[in-house]
């Protein structure tokens, strides 16, 4: 324990060494902040413990060392407002936390000045991309009312319910219509499902972008379930007005309201346990916070390995840990503060109102290539990637009257040849001088401020994205539904008594859906028998009556 300064009076009492709780819940990102929320207010003596001096984990605006100017280092598309449970739950909306959905979504500009984009209104997508396709227009105007009620009632309501072994999915799905279309594209893939669909290759590689930029391979089958989600939710993005990191200090004050205490720059060190059951945790600054039941939101290294330890894990957890996989990639993201916003030179002025410019791509091939090196360690001449505008959509970003801030953000991997040290200096320039192709008006003159993150500025910042990874592991069939992370956690319950998972890395997955927090939450309250506070909104508990009963 720290040591009292010697003639120094302390305005508060010592934290005690040891305490009792109902639940310690270890990381205070979104799932951990959610997850805390729900179990305090259902009267639960609650712990939310947190690394850094910081809640909220990939909630986060900062300075970034631009004096006067705030950026969202992380989340900054939230794409599943809409079905958030936690929303409508706590009314959120007390705390003032708003959330702006802007018609023009997704853009996508090339070099001859031409331009796609995808918006929340049906009819104004199908009008951009009847430039280039009168059939595509068409294709897509009627595919998207098929997908958005795949979206609708089986898709986006899962991410809030548990999870079914693949052959009981299987024969759930086949109860409907919905759910066998379910079935038919989960079998596909990315690219397959956008090749066989769409005849331009422009409205290719914008869809295949938008369905893939999370971290899908384009040419893996298992995981076409995603596209119609993504595409679907990279058209109905919000901004959390005022930064990302109102939305967890909203959470958060749900938790200290209820009674839960938030402890910061308190680093758990060791998950405890005892004859196989968990019995607490222990901090680095020597607090023991006893409590038989633990939730986690870390990565699974981080949970099981680290802070559990491998010589008290059941047989063939520890093996199953170590086969767990990363991130195909991660992020390099350039911000930059600009005495104007970035003006697209393209033929539809629509585009600078979008959320997300994608830039730098001329067509698929192009576009797979650029994956293709990012996982072989290195960004090719031909790279590409998205940017925004910040404030644009939020002038309280910027503190300066009349400046902006944006970034251009592309996919980078972890170790890239060259090393980090050097790469990313050149990446700078090389970004500048592609976005200035499509945005002339971002000069060098203009630009008042830039600097650069980096996959490993990511893992500095926030351990558990191993690897600068924002999902906490990779998409694949093996690491999605039933197998995330593994068969004998995926209900968010592992093997060790007292012990649960509600990060990124458990089921559903990241992206700040709220999902893992929420199915965590009502596991341990049903394992506890604790009397649930709140009932599955409406689109939930109709999924959960028709393919979970």
């Amino acid at each position: 324990m720290p040591q009292p300064i010697p003639g120094i009076e302390p305005l508060v009492r010592e934290f005690p060494a040891e305490t009792e709780w109902d639940a310690v819940v270890v990381g205070a990102g979104p799932n951990g902040l959610i997850a805390a929320a729900y179990l305090a207010k259902a009267g639960l003596r609650v712990a939310l413990v947190e690394r850094r001096y910081e809640i909220g984990g990939g909630l986060a605006t900062e300075e970034l060392l631009f004096p006067g100017y705030y950026s969202n280092l992380h989340a900054v598309y939230h794409m599943m407002v809409d079905y958030m449970p936690v929303y409508s739950d706590f009314n959120l909306d007390r705390h003032s936390l708003i959330f702006v959905k802007p018609n023009a979504q997704t853009a996508m500009v090339f070099e001859d000045g031409t331009s796609l984009l995808l918006t929340r209104m049906l009819e104004d997508t199908r009008d951009s991309i009847a430039k280039v396709s009168l059939k595509d227009a068409a294709t897509f105007g009627k595919l998207m009312r098929s997908w958005r009620r795949i979206v609708d009632e089986v898709v986006a309501p899962a991410t809030y319910a548990p999870p079914l072994p693949p052959v009981e999915m299987s024969i759930a799905m086949e109860r409907t219509a919905v759910g066998r279309a379910v079935l038919d594209i989960t079998e596909r893939s990315p690219l397959e499902i956008v090749t066989d669909l769409f005849e331009n290759d422009r409205v290719r590689a914008l869809i295949l972008y938008v369905s893939c930029m999370w971290g899908l391979d384009p040419r893996e089958s298992g995981v076409g379930f995603f596209v119609p989600l993504l595409l679907d939710r990279g058209m109905n993005k919000c901004y959390c007005y005022g930064g990302s990191h109102k939305f967890a200090g909203a959470l958060a004050r749900e938790v200290v309201q209820a009674g839960g205490t938030v402890l910061d720059n308190a680093e758990v060190v060791k998950i405890l346990t005892a004859g196989g059951q968990v019995a607490g945790v222990q901090t680095s600054d020597g607090l023991t916070l006893k409590s038989k039941v633990v939730l986690s939101s870390l990565d699974p290294h981080s949970t099981f390995l680290n802070l559990v330890g491998r010589q008290n894990l059941p047989v063939g957890l520890g093996e199953s840990v170590d086969q767990w996989k990363s991130d195909k990639w991660s992020f390099y993201t350039l911000h930059v503060a600009s005495e104007e916003r970035p003006h697209y030179a393209c033929d539809d002025p629509w585009v600078n109102e979008a959320f997300m410019t994608i830039l730098g791509f001329e067509g698929t091939d192009q576009l797979l290539a650029h994956w293709d090196s990012v996982i072989a360690g290195e960004v090719s001449d031909g790279f590409g990637g998205h940017a925004t505008c910040e404030s644009l959509f939020d002038p309280h970003l910027s503190r300066v009257p009349g400046k902006h801030v944006s970034f251009f953000q592309m996919h980078a991997p972890y170790g890239i040849a060259g090393g980090w040290e050097v790469r990313g200096k050149q990446l700078e320039e090389a970004a500048l001088a592609k976005w200035q192709q499509v945005a002339p008006n971002l000069k060098p003159e203009s630009i008042l401020m830039s600097r650069f993150e980096t996959p490993r500025d990511i893992e500095m910042r926030l351990p558990n994205m191993r690897r600068g990874g924002i999902k906490h592991g990779d998409y694949n069939p093996l690491q999605l539904g039933y197998f995330r992370p593994n068969p004998e956690c995926s209900s968010s319950q592992t093997p060790i008594q007292g012990l649960y998972l509600c990060g990124a890395s458990s089921y559903p997955g990241g992206l700040v859906t709220g999902g893992p927090g929420y199915v965590a939450a009502n596991k341990v309250s049903e394992d506890l028998g604790v009397k649930k506070w709140w009932t599955p909104p409406a689109h939930v508990q109709r999924y959960m009556e028709t393919y979970l009963q």
